[in-house]
């Protein structure tokens, strides 16, 4: 492994010194056919994020992520949520800034901060969403450096902050990634909430809060800072939750500074799996033993370090099937010259690195990554991938590093064959904005039937990335709706039969980084018109089948009922 990290950075510095990289004439043009283009503006989205005063002095300044597609008013489209944040020293005399809520009203956002209820001031992290109580309609968590928010939807455009009736504001800590799943099979939605620093006690007990990196001086942490313990919080009904951490086993004892939470079922046992991406410290997958414990199997199964058993400075997570072997693969991005990192999952059983082997490896050396998902931008069956990266200091323009602090995001088209190839400079204007990316978010906003993208830029505007020409292709949107299950079917996996491919994916609450996707399931079909079979695994057991299903539509389907009308 050490001659293959020094052969892909000697291949790195020999591509500077040669040309510039990635260029669209030196080989063969993919993903031309569909375009990216920024509306953000155009649409209406234009909340200005502010995360510390742009020269980031401390390490929470450099950390927010969050925004949400969820469709919150159950009128059948996916509005938007997006996170803001402070700054240590505050806001005294002025507007503090604060989250926004964007209704969808076709062509259109509006801002629906101050009728929702949702316009939160705190120092935004990330968000969740789901409907934790079974009501039917859309509850929404905010993690906070500060005391957390759980937003309970009253069903008339409006939300009230439950947290703490619940029992899950976190108090005062600086939480991050976070994902409601249904751990015991129970039917209502559990919560696993990240920590990061003890960024009071730094500030409390350290006098000199910035240090020396690369010859810059640059924000102090998070090494030689106090980690905080994530937290997981068991639904007991009526509303509230305990903190069931040490019973379930997910006790965090080495405190390590958690970021990219996802829960899923990575052995396809039935049960919730959640896995953890800690900055600077191993990664925990921890299996569910389905007696209500887990264990931190991360290290056995191949998934806690990168292939040469180091610790990397890990952020956000894809995690999906992105060779349609019917096993969830995990990507975590990480820091600059580390590269992101694809765990290959090997039928459940262990997880092999094929970062390099992907082409996934070289091509993320030169960035610092956040924000990721597995999803079919152009709809032909398999799984893409995309990233949002920008650096953590802006000292670095200041620098002769080889690196900047804004950086353009990247695209990744599946070639089918185990590999992906880099098309970001062939796939739109809006893949060649330089900004400094933090969470992303995928929804099909405009209800065209291929995936757009949400990006949040620190301290900037945000990049609302529509996709143009993905719908060329056929696709299918499911949304389940849970009966004995919990009511969004969080956990549900869906097995889908097209001709040849056969693809399976999972109702996911939280993702990326620190972010939210839609709640529906999206499969891209290629030149299919007819799903031949659909089943649908609940998380209660029950297993419904269904065939001859006609593409390029949304279907609903319920728990016992089968394919219905939407529920408005």
């Amino acid at each position: 492994m050490a001659r293959r990290l020094y052969t892909s950075r000697l291949y790195f510095l020999i591509s500077i010194f040669l040309c510039s990289p990635l260029q669209a004439d030196d080989g063969p043009v993919l993903g031309t056919r569909v375009q990216f283009v920024d509306v953000a503006a155009e649409v209406g989205v234009a909340l200005l994020n502010v995360s510390g005063d742009g020269q980031q002095q401390y390490v929470v300044d450099a950390f927010i992520g969050g925004s949400a597609f969820f469709d919150y008013d159950r009128d059948g489209d996916l509005d938007l949520y997006v996170l803001n944040g402070s700054r240590v020293g505050g806001f005294p005399g002025r507007d503090r800034p604060r989250n926004a809520l964007y209704r969808n009203e076709g062509a259109t956002f509006a801002n629906a901060t101050e009728e929702s209820g949702l316009g939160d001031t705190g120092w935004g992290m990330g968000c969740a969403v789901a409907d934790y109580d079974n009501d039917g309609d859309a509850d929404l968590y905010v993690t906070n450096y500060g005391s957390n928010a759980l937003y309970e939807n009253r069903g008339d455009g409006a939300f009230v902050d439950v947290a703490q009736r619940a029992g899950v504001f976190g108090e005062e800590a600086f939480s991050t990634g976070c994902a409601f799943f249904d751990y015991d099979r129970d039917g209502d939605l559990d919560l696993y909430v990240a920590n990061y620093v003890d960024f009071d006690h730094f500030m409390e007990t350290t006098p000199d809060r910035r240090h020396e990196w690369r010859g810059l001086t640059v924000h102090f942490g998070p090494h030689g800072m106090r980690g905080e313990a994530d937290v997981f919080y068991r639904n007991e009904g009526e509303g509230v939750f305990s903190n069931a951490t040490a019973a379930a086993g997910l006790v965090d004892r080495d405190m390590l500074y958690g970021l990219g939470v996802v829960a899923g079922d990575y052995d396809n046992d039935g049960d919730a799996d959640i896995y953890v991406a800690n900055d600077t410290g191993p990664n925990y997958l921890y299996e569910n033993r389905g007696d209500g414990t887990f264990a931190d199997v991360a290290w056995m199964k191949g998934a806690a370090y990168g292939e040469g058993g180091q610790s990397q400075g890990c952020m956000g997570i894809a995690f999906g099937d992105y060779d349609n072997d019917a096993y969830p693969d995990i990507l975590v991005t990480n820091f600059w010259e580390e590269t992101n990192t694809l765990y290959h999952n090997d039928g459940g059983r262990f997880f092999s690195d094929l970062t390099f082997d992907a082409g996934v490896g070289l091509e993320s050396f030169q960035f610092l990554a956040w924000g990721t998902e597995f999803f079919d931008y152009d709809n032909d069956g398999d799984k893409d991938l995309f990233v949002a990266n920008g650096h953590v200091y802006p000292q670095v323009d200041r620098a002769n590093l080889g690196v900047s602090y804004a950086q353009i995001n990247q695209l990744f088209e599946n070639m089918g064959d185990g590999t992906f190839a880099e098309v970001s400079l062939t796939s739109g204007a809006g893949l060649q904005i330089e900004k400094v990316s933090r969470g992303a978010s995928f929804g099909d906003y405009d209800e065209d039937g291929d995936l757009d993208i949400f990006v949040l830029e620190l301290n900037d505007l945000p990049t609302l990335l529509r996709n143009d020409g993905g719908a060329q292709n056929n696709y299918l949107i499911v949304r389940t709706e849970g009966t004995k299950s919990n009511r969004d079917g969080i956990g549900a996996r869906i097995k889908l039969r097209c001709g040849d491919v056969t693809q399976v994916n999972e109702v996911r609450s939280g993702s990326s980084y620190l972010s939210q996707n839609d709640l529906r399931v999206h499969f891209g079909l290629g030149e299919c018109t007819t799903v031949n079979r659909l089943d649908v695994f609940w998380p209660s057991g029950l297993v419904e089948s269904f065939e001859d299903l006609s593409a390029n539509r949304v279907l609903v389907i319920r728990e016992g009922s089968g394919i219905v009308q939407p529920s408005q």
